[in-house]
């Protein structure tokens, strides 16, 4: 196999991508990684991409940064600046101000939230089989 391009992607991003592919062709790790992000993904590709845009605007954000604000979904200045801690830039209030604002567009209620990470329950064992052991 031989990469071509590579290109940074949120969650709801990569949601699409293996959504769109045939579950046969899937890997195992692909399988897990679909799995996982139909339960933690909270955003739809939709909300995304519009952000996304929004926040290319504000100067100063490179591509890795946004994903990882849409990833992450900030509430408080705080949590802004924790993302950035590690990055040779420091954004300004008024970024940050701009960033928390496209992000409260974006963000889904609290109770969705709650609702969609509820595990999923595992498949029962037939009492027959338990009566065997």
């Amino acid at each position: 196999m031989k990469i071509l391009e590579t290109k940074t992607a949120t969650m709801a991003e990569a949601l699409d991508i293996l959504k769109n592919e045939n579950e046969e062709n899937l890997g195992y790790e692909q399988k897990i990684t679909l799995e996982y992000l139909h339960r933690h993904t909270l955003l739809s590709k939709k909300d995304v991409v519009s952000a996304r845009e929004a926040l290319e605007k504000i100067e100063g954000l490179k591509e890795h940064q946004i994903t990882a604000l849409l990833d992450l979904l900030p509430e408080k200045e705080d949590d802004v600046k924790i993302i950035f801690m590690k990055e040779r830039i420091t954004l300004e209030a008024a970024q940050i101000k701009k960033v928390l604002e496209v992000i409260d567009k974006i963000r889904p209620d609290k109770k969705k939230i709650k609702a969609k990470r509820t595990p999923i329950k595992k498949k029962e064992e037939p009492k027959e089989a338990e009566e065997e052991k």
